[in-house]
């Protein structure tokens, strides 16, 4: 699926749906600062941030496709950490 080459609305729903990931995980994140992490699941959440920043910096150059992949990779590990 191509995003980056849709219409300039098609364009603006995607950088939303990625934002809306992005503020998701970062609510993750914060649901998981108040757990005892392991020196694992403290990698996890290093690569998570990364994640975080490559997709913010990708949505700022239009590479949407990247930007949207980078968010559900941090969002899906973030996921991980917080079920029960």
């Amino acid at each position: 699926m191509q995003f980056s080459n849709g219409t300039p609305a098609d364009q603006a729903m995607h950088e939303r749906s990625t934002g809306q990931i992005i503020s998701e995980t970062e609510q993750n994140l914060k649901k998981i600062a108040a757990l005892q992490l392991n020196s694992s699941q403290q990698e996890m959440v290093s690569q998570i941030k990364q994640f975080i920043e490559q997709s913010k910096t990708a949505v700022a150059a239009g590479d949407l496709d990247r930007a949207h992949n980078l968010a559900m990779k941090a969002h899906l590990l973030s996921e991980d950490l917080v079920k029960p």
